[in-house]
């Protein structure tokens, strides 16, 4: 059984004030463990869908899926995760 890593992508991901993304080597090591499944969310509207995987894809940030809502994982990494997983 694979876990489901759930990575928040304002804050965690992407940074909003700089308009920059982090934390790449950190993800991609994740995704290259093939036990682990990596879904990228966030709380924006689906409206944003397409612009989010782009950041992502021109970035290379590597991921399995993407959603728009809060989902169900064994690992949640998120900027407001208070002594959760530390990386």
């Amino acid at each position: 059984m694979k876990n489901i890593i759930a990575i928040d992508f304002d804050e965690t991901i992407y940074n909003n004030e700089k308009k920059e993304v982090m934390n790449i080597i950190k993800l991609n090591k994740l995704f290259e463990n093939l036990d682990n499944f990596i879904v990228i969310y966030t709380s924006r509207s689906y409206s944003q869908f397409d612009l989010i995987r782009r950041i992502l894809i021109k970035n290379n940030i590597k991921f399995h899926a993407l959603v728009c809502e809060k989902i169900r994982a064994d690992c949640y990494i998120d900027d407001k995760n208070l002594g959760g997983l530390k990386w």
